[in-house]
């Protein structure tokens, strides 16, 4: 907010902007919870903090005002429900005041499409869903722009007496499916969808032929068999993320021979998880590195969960990843490392062939009680603007280009005199002389520490940076 302006005093277009940044979601849960051996899906300690469309409303009048003008802050709901509520006989007397807060959001957010994800609670083994559910059945009531199934529950077998395939699919834009089977039932049901673009898989399956050529961002969290079939479905994603399941079953899976071309992916995410491999068995990142000609690739993330309890333990795929770059001749500028265990000099020879980049995102955890951090003091010196190192003794700097740097770093020895050189050896002033020397000024910088704390004395020069214009934000573990 701009300094020295009452808040009071800010314009309402500038308050709705505002208030539409910080209405991210709307969690509905049931309440109160049926007495079954399912917990709500989140522990909910501060109630408001959870509705942040009511709350901005209760601030003041004149929030009100603009909140009740702002029906998008309304329209994004996530909603909590248990299952065996549904089969009380007195289900709408018992859940009437949950039932009106669902209704108010509806009401307020007027005509527009819902952005919706459904949670349900239960095991669908032993539970079967004979009735509606009442707080499904008042949001098929309106247009969804975003649908999110969550659960044990396909779609298929949830009751949907008030569900109509045009009213609710005209405006849908976005379906995920994150349950517990393997292959989603009832995608016919979205036949109507003809606007769909993204879709989120557990595995995948027969995609409705009414949108399969519209797809352009494709999500499957397991693939097994022939890594082809992915381009199967779909004809032309830009967008593209596969992922493995974390569980003791492994993928298995058989590469392209010879590499596919598919010019139309922009984004590849790769989500890796611990499985347990025979020695003839191929992990998800080495079968699409060696399957895939990606010549419009621009983005890359190679990641695992940081929720999940093990660490991924995988070998980083160094000759898959380089004979991919070389075979694409793609031009990455963004590029990004969660929680994969890989080497400073295998990360820097992975950079190497990415003189492109313009932001890079390095986060070494989750890590196991011996980690392997790429966030070195030689991977700090590599990326030196000027500095050479054994393993950058070219002339030319690494990623030349970049200009947003983000860091995560899950250890306690750091060293901060070379970060602080090597962030001030990417500043420029003078634009001309910055493209004399063949460096883009860095404009982004972001350092976070999960276990330790930051010394604000010796991070005290990088605040001349950032009174100069690059944005510097270093985190503790305590921030």
């Amino acid at each position: 907010m701009a300094e020295g302006i009452p808040v009071d005093r800010v314009p309402n277009e500038i308050l709705a902007e505002i208030f539409d940044y910080a209405c991210d979601t709307n969690l509905l849960q049931e309440y109160p919870w049926s007495k079954d051996s399912f917990l709500p899906p989140t522990q909910i300690l501060h109630p408001l903090h959870c509705l942040p469309a009511m709350s901005i409303s209760s601030v003041s009048t004149s929030w009100r005002s603009v909140a009740l003008s702002s029906p998008t802050i309304w329209s994004r709901i996530s909603l909590e429900l248990s299952v065996e509520s549904s089969q009380l006989p007195n289900v709408e007397s018992l859940l009437s005041g949950f039932l009106l807060t669902v209704k108010l959001h509806l009401h307020r957010s007027d005509q527009c499409s819902l952005t919706l994800k459904l949670n349900l609670s239960g095991d669908a083994y032993t539970n079967i869903l004979r009735r509606p559910l009442l707080a499904f059945d008042l949001v098929c009531d309106h247009s969804w722009n975003s649908f999110e199934l969550i659960g044990a529950y396909d779609i298929s077998s949830i009751p949907k007496p008030r569900f109509d395939p045009i009213r609710n699919c005209h405006s849908l834009k976005n379906l995920t499916f994150t349950i517990a089977y393997d292959i989603p039932e009832g995608l016919e049901l979205f036949n109507q969808a003809t606007g769909l673009c993204s879709l989120s898989l557990p595995m995948l399956s027969t995609i409705p032929t009414t949108f399969r050529n519209q797809i352009s961002s494709l999500a499957v969290e397991t693939v097994d068999g022939w890594i082809g079939d992915v381009f199967s479905h779909t004809s032309s994603p830009k967008e593209l993320e596969l992922r493995e399941r974390p569980d003791h079953h492994c993928n298995t899976l058989t590469s392209c021979v010879p590499p596919r071309l598919c010019p139309s992916v922009s984004t590849l995410k790769l989500e890796l998880h611990d499985c347990a491999r025979t020695a003839d068995e191929i992990a998800l990142v080495d079968a699409v590195f060696s399957s895939f000609t990606f010549p419009s690739l621009s983005c890359l993330v190679i990641m695992t969960e940081a929720s999940y309890r093990w660490p991924y333990r995988g070998a980083w795929p160094r000759a898959t990843l380089e004979s991919f770059l070389h075979r694409s001749s793609c031009r990455l500028t963004n590029f990004e490392v969660k929680g994969i265990p890989v080497t400073d000099v295998d990360l820097i020879a992975a950079l190497d062939l990415m003189p492109s980049l313009v932001y890079l995102n390095v986060d070494d955890t989750p890590s196991n009680d011996d980690p392997m951090s790429p966030i070195t003091p030689l991977f700090i010196r590599s990326l030196h603007g000027f500095l050479r190192t054994e393993l950058n003794p070219s002339s030319s700097a690494l990623v030349p280009k970049l200009r947003e740097l983000r860091l995560t770093f899950n250890g306690l020895q750091f060293d901060d005199s070379a970060f602080i050189d090597m962030v001030s050896s990417r500043w420029f002033s003078d634009t001309q002389y910055a493209s004399g020397v063949g460096l883009s000024c860095l404009r982004v910088v972001t350092l976070r520490f999960n276990v330790r704390a930051v010394d604000e004395v010796v991070y005290r020069p990088l605040d001349r940076l950032d009174k100069a214009g690059m944005m510097v934000v270093v985190l503790g573990k305590s921030d």
